[in-house]
């Protein structure tokens, strides 16, 4: 394993590039995320993402300099405690960061080989975003599909919330949404959106095939658009005073549904 590259300036390119990670428009330009966690990062490296180079505290590197000794051909930046305190986004820094490739996907590979994904339309919370492709992933879902007006998939919050699973599953952000999700329909992929009005509970729904569970805005729900090219509506019907769940509890429920009712129809 060779040296770390030692850092101490906040003027420094690499410390410029990090935290231009920050928001969207660095990550569009410079097509790489942020990790964040000695946790997420083994993880991603582990499952094959692209880690560009590691970043780690001074005060972690001198615990830990083994960690990085599973990943020799990547470049280890350290810093001091103090600045690698101001370049990460999470208040209380574990001491090691990376820096990665967002994964590119053949969306129209992606497309045909699909069987069961989930589609989420211009929901606006990260957190619910990562949960939703952390529920797809535990369910063996094939891929999960954003339109463009959806939260960045790729910001620090949604990829935490995900746990890792956004190495494990694609994640697509379509710039022709409606688009796509025509071409899901045209390949006999079941388009089932969760609305809470005139809409089949969703035990009584079939969703044991090839099936494509649609999730609206936190606030609107689903666009009359996703309506008119569904192939049937779903709801979760509930006993409790609560009027309604929030879009990563309702989707995870419907996500599970349709592993329930696949594995009963193979009899398991």
């Amino acid at each position: 394993m060779s040296e770390p590259v030692l850092i101490t300036s906040s003027s420094n390119r690499i410390i410029k590039e990090i935290r231009s990670l920050h928001d969207k428009k660095g990550r569009s330009s410079l097509k790489a995320m942020l990790l964040e966690g000695s946790r997420l990062v083994s993880d991603a490296a582990s499952s094959g993402a692209n880690i560009r180079y590691f970043v780690a505290s001074d005060s972690f590197y001198k615990k830990n300099s083994s960690f990085f000794s599973y990943y020799p051909d990547k470049k280890v930046v350290c810093v001091p405690d103090s600045l690698f305190a101001r370049i990460g986004e999470t208040r209380t820094p574990q001491g090691v960061m990376a820096v990665a490739d967002i994964p590119v996907y053949d969306i129209s590979s992606i497309i045909l080989k699909a069987k069961r994904i989930v589609v989420l339309e211009n929901l606006q919370d990260p957190g619910n975003i990562g949960t939703i492709i952390r529920s797809a992933d535990a369910c063996g879902f094939d891929a999960v599909l954003l339109s463009k007006d959806c939260a960045d998939p790729f910001n620090s919050k949604t990829i935490r919330s995900t746990m890792g699973s956004v190495f494990h599953i694609p994640v697509i952000v379509a710039e022709d949404f409606y688009r796509v999700l025509s071409e899901l329909k045209a390949n006999n992929i079941l388009l089932a959106a969760a609305h809470t009005r005139e809409a089949l509970p969703c035990w009584q729904a079939d969703l044991k095939g090839d099936v494509a569970v649609i999730i609206g805005n936190e606030g609107n729900g689903i666009t009359d658009k996703i309506i008119e090219l569904s192939d049937l509506t779903v709801m979760i019907p509930m006993d409790g005073n609560a009027e309604s769940l929030n879009a990563a509890a309702a989707a995870s429920i419907l996500i599970y549904e349709c592993l329930r009712q696949k594995k009963l129809s193979e009899g398991c």
